[in-house]
């Protein structure tokens, strides 16, 4: 974990956009590291206290599915997360698929992030992303047809883009490609900087990171400003009484470091 620079004058003049600003990042240990080379690039302090954790899902049932879509069993699969991309890679390894979505008609991601990691870690195109990186806006674009659609996601994941998928005539099917769930505690340290305002920006990149920010800071005293990926994660800040600052547009990492840049320079932090 970085440790909180708390002499802001000792810094040297760095004219970077993020000089001089900490930002606390509550995402998994995994998945908080490219925010943070790309904050520290920008010459800002991340400070990674993930309010997440990631845990395998239904492994059995996704090696089936693997297998599954290699066969030709799906009309299309859903990728709603960079994490199901990883997750679904590790079965087809594990099952012995090395290319399981080379035949698969349709690959749809939500987002720029869950496409890139669809190329690296597939060698595939996606067939369809969304101009808003949602499940909603997939759920929207997703032309209509038939056929089973896989849908490797979180245990948490909400319902919105399966009544979607039945209302256009397919049949959606559900895997628990991982867990997500709650650490027990912030570190002091990272409590201590909250309530001292050593802490510019908090970036919460999903409504989960929000829910259990808040339970776990719970009614101890913190500041800072606050930046959402997007739509979904801003409702549910606004919902917990977090104000958000910045909204990312468009709905990914670029957006959420670009958000993270506007609010630190609107509020007089960074250069």
């Amino acid at each position: 974990m970085d440790t909180v620079d708390t002499d802001r004058a000792s810094r040297t003049e760095d004219d970077r956009p993020l000089a001089g600003v900490t930002v606390l990042v509550p995402r998994s240990r995994r998945q908080a590291s490219r925010l943070s080379a790309r904050i520290r690039a920008l010459g800002g302090q991340p400070l990674e206290a993930p309010t997440i954790t990631v845990e395998p899902g239904d492994a059995a049932a996704l090696q089936a599915a693997v297998r599954d879509l290699a066969a030709g069993a799906y009309r299309a699969v859903c990728l709603t997360s960079p994490t199901a991309v990883d997750v679904l890679a590790g079965a087809a390894a594990d099952a012995g698929v090395p290319a399981p979505l080379s035949d698969v008609p349709v690959v749809a991601c939500v987002g720029t992030g869950s496409a890139t990691r669809v190329r690296d870690r597939f060698g595939r195109e996606p067939d369809l992303v969304p101009g808003r990186a949602t499940s909603d806006a997939l759920g929207e674009e997703f032309p209509p047809g038939s056929g089973r659609v896989l849908l490797p996601r979180a245990d948490l994941a909400g319902p919105a883009l399966v009544h979607a998928l039945l209302a256009k005539g397919y049949e959606p099917i559900e895997v628990v490609a991982y867990r997500t769930g709650r650490p027990a505690a912030l570190p002091d340290d990272v409590l201590d900087a909250l309530a001292a305002g050593r802490v510019d920006v908090v970036a919460f990149a999903s409504s989960s990171t929000a829910r259990n920010f808040a339970v776990l800071v719970g009614d101890r005293p913190w500041r800072a400003d606050v930046v959402s990926i997007g739509p979904v994660t801003s409702a549910t800040c606004r919902e917990l009484g977090l104000p958000v600052g910045r909204e990312a547009d468009p709905h990914d990492l670029d957006g959420l470091v670009a958000a993270i840049v506007a609010v630190a320079s609107a509020s007089g932090r960074g250069t």
